[in-house]
């Protein structure tokens, strides 16, 4: 049968392939939406982190009731923990992954123009302490780390007119400065009045930024290391690597380290938080996993509606056309044909319903970014959406399809 006969009985009885393509259409706006934003969610829990997962302790919430911790007590705070059983070593960071209590952010400017915004650690001996990979250049060396506080007494250390040095990630190396070497390379800070820059000395394979929210679309790893050395500060975090055959130990000697060394100092209405990184990734990755089984639960009602609307209004469809098949069967049409009729007629009216199903989400992904703040959603989500409700919608007019194949010929003379 042709095309043009198939959209003039499509058009005599307009109501079922109307109810279809509405049904359709309402299906791909809310797939294609979804979609986008489970990988949003997605992202950061499949994105590698960088660090030794498995030896990795942090330590935050860190906060004086008396007085800024001063370098000196840092230091012998780090010095501590370092020597604690089962430790490896220690550091004072400002920033670390998947702590958001401290977030530092950059906007990084390369010599051509490109900008990327990113998150910063401080901390002295990082590299080791995190476990990183360093792929390219070298770590700080310990002449390079200036004094860094975030009381009003730090505001007034001098400031450098010399490009600090700066380790960055493989990911944000080719952001900034395509396939050329990032080593050596200076960056700006086009926010910081001084203007002195930073020159890259290292490159790392991975770290992850610890904005989550932020860690979507390739920007997970736009992330820094700075050779600052952190004092005089009222908020404190540590990070520590200890030997996982001694964790035990190691989280005991901890505890008890940080409450010798800054117990009469700390506010007591706000503990310090102790826990392993696997423990903190698992807390910070709470939000999206509880959205994950949300939205899963909306696309496998929207699946499940679409599919029982299609496989009714189809049977329907075939049952009101009956004697329509078994005429056409009496004249030689195989059940193939009949079949393949169907599975046509079908995609169709799904495949309008697709393309005005792809405007609606267009257009409701605009509306909630004006009310939701939500990121935009790219074109390519689109066709995915679309393609994914053209399989739903055969595999369900498959069922009605095949039944209208074996109607018998016979049907044909039951009203003559």
């Amino acid at each position: 049968m042709s095309l043009g006969i198939m959209f003039k009985i499509l058009r005599r009885h307009a109501l079922m392939p109307a109810l279809v393509l509405f049904q359709t259409a309402l299906a791909c706006a809310i797939l294609c939406n979804v979609l986008f934003l489970v990988w949003q969610r997605v992202q950061p829990m499949v994105a590698p982190s960088g660090v030794a997962e498995d030896e990795l302790v942090l330590i935050d919430q860190m906060a004086s009731h008396v007085r800024p911790w001063t370098a000196a007590e840092v230091r012998a705070g780090e010095l501590a923990l370092s020597h604690v059983p089962g430790v490896r070593s220690a550091s004072a960071a400002l920033g670390l992954p998947m702590i958001g209590t401290t977030i530092v952010d950059y906007t990084l400017q390369s010599p051509h123009g490109a900008k990327v915004g990113v998150n910063g650690y401080f901390g002295v001996g990082l590299v080791h302490t995190l476990g990183v990979d360093l792929v390219a250049g070298r770590d700080f060396l310990p002449e390079e780390y200036r004094d860094f506080g975030v009381s009003e007494h730090s505001s007034s250390l001098p400031a450098t007119s010399t490009a600090e040095p700066l380790i960055i990630t493989q990911s944000l190396a080719r952001q900034l400065f395509g396939n050329q070497p990032a080593v050596g390379k200076i960056v700006d800070v086009p926010d910081e009045p001084d203007g002195h820059g930073y020159m890259v000395v290292g490159v790392v394979r991975h770290l992850m930024r610890n904005q989550l929210t932020l860690a979507t679309d390739g920007r997970a790893d736009d992330t820094v290391l700075t050779a600052k050395r952190i004092g005089d500060t009222s908020m404190l975090s540590f990070a520590v690597r200890i030997d996982p055959a001694m964790r035990e130990v190691a989280l005991r000697g901890i505890r008890a380290t940080i409450k010798s060394q800054f117990g009469d100092q700390l506010v007591q209405d706000f503990p310090v938080k102790i826990s392993t990184y696997a423990e903190r990734r698992h807390d910070a990755l709470a939000s999206a996993r509880a959205a994950l089984w949300l939205f899963a639960g909306v696309t496998l009602a929207v699946i499940v509606v679409t599919a029982i609307g299609i496989m009714g209004l189809t049977g329907f469809w075939v049952q009101r056309r009956t004697r329509h098949i078994g005429i056409q069967r009496a004249l030689g049409a195989r059940r193939s044909q009949v079949l393949r009729y169907f599975m046509l007629e079908n995609l169709l009216v799904a495949g309008g319903g697709v393309v005005i199903g792809m405007a609606l989400a267009y257009v409701a992904n605009g509306m909630l970014m004006h009310y939701y703040e939500l990121p935009h959603l790219p074109w390519n989500y689109l066709p995915i959406g679309g393609a994914l409700v053209l399989l739903l919608g055969q595999l369900a007019v498959l069922g009605p399809a095949m039944r209208a194949a074996e109607v018998p010929p016979v049907v044909a003379t039951r009203a003559v």
